[in-house]
């Protein structure tokens, strides 16, 4: 339903980025970047910008597919609103960043605010147009999506158009929170397994930090173990670290087996009492995007989940 509110809003608020908005400066983690002209053809380089740009009722020319094969590199939760403003972007494939792709698209502005630019490629991007990357300041891959949103915004000339969607999702999220009270004071976080190796992240990663909007409390010793990528690697044997009152496994169905099939974790308090939550991958992909787009998809998705592994169990004989 939020979607829907959401895709109803960015079609229904005014234009910005006019003529007179500009020239304007945006700070940014590598620098300040002066942008003379209302952007036209907008580049994201990063892996999840596009969402933010339709959020905010503006369709970007190319855009840099991050994983799961979609068209335009738009997920689910982006499509409706995409489709909206027409959007058809060309996609770039691959990691690595193609400079001769970016120049071929004609960008007036180019953004890379989720997406570890160096300052020797920073460099190369702007002999072919303005470019911002993320918040001053902040951590490249633990961002909060607000901050992102509005970098973003101030290069376009949308601020307004960032409040309002900003405040109706907290509202949302705030909503979610007061509903269901048996979600406060309990230990939430989020996993990834990768084959032999269990993956935690610290407090601020996207996901855990929303777990925390609504109630929950991340388990402290997450963020003592977590590096400075914000995530740390434990071996299976450690699966006792996540035996907590809700754990949320972003891993692929596969994965989900073989965490399941493990006798240890077969032990855990987790999996005696059905307290884990196995995304699947929409959900998985709209937790790891942390978008203005795949955050209400996710709530809509996640508020029953955590109701059903946050129910009392028995304590049994």
């Amino acid at each position: 339903m939020l979607r829907l509110v959401l895709t109803v809003l960015i079609c229904l608020l005014p234009l910005c980025g006019q003529a007179q908005d500009y020239p304007r400066e945006v700070t940014h983690r590598l620098g300040v970047t002066r942008i003379d002209h209302a952007p036209e053809r907008i580049v994201t380089i990063g892996y999840h910008e596009q969402d933010f740009l339709y959020a905010l009722g503006i369709a970007p020319v190319g855009v840099h597919e991050w994983f799961g094969n979609k068209p335009y590199a738009s997920w689910v939760w982006a499509d409706e609103p995409r489709r909206a403003l027409g959007g058809r972007p060309a996609v770039q494939y691959g990691y690595e960043i193609d400079i001769e792709w970016v120049y071929a698209q004609k960008p007036d502005l180019i953004i890379a605010s989720f997406y570890n630019l160096s300052p020797s490629l920073y460099h190369a991007l702007s002999q072919i147009a303005p470019v911002i990357t993320g918040p001053a300041g902040e951590d490249v891959w633990s961002v909060p999506w607000t901050d992102e949103l509005r970098l973003i915004a101030r290069a376009t000339a949308r601020e307004p158009q960032a409040e309002a969607v900003i405040a109706q999702i907290e509202n949302r999220i705030s909503r979610i929170a007061q509903a269901n009270p048996a979600f406060r004071g309990q230990q939430a976080t989020t996993g990834f397994y990768a084959s032999d190796h269990f993956v935690g992240y610290d407090g601020r990663s996207g996901a855990n930090a929303l777990l925390q909007q609504l109630g929950f409390v991340q388990p402290p010793v997450f963020d003592a173990l977590a590096q400075s990528t914000g995530q740390f690697s434990v071996s299976r044997e450690r699966i006792d670290l996540f035996d907590r009152d809700v754990v949320l496994w972003l891993v692929d169905p596969a994965s989900a087996d073989a965490i399941r099939q493990m006798p240890l974790y077969r032990a855990t308090r987790l999996a005696r009492d059905g307290r884990a939550i196995w995304a699947d991958p929409d959900l998985a992909a709209a937790l790891s995007f942390m978008t203005p787009l795949s955050i209400p998809y996710a709530l809509d998705r996640l508020e029953p989940l955590l109701q059903a592994a946050t129910r009392q169990r028995d304590p049994g004989p």
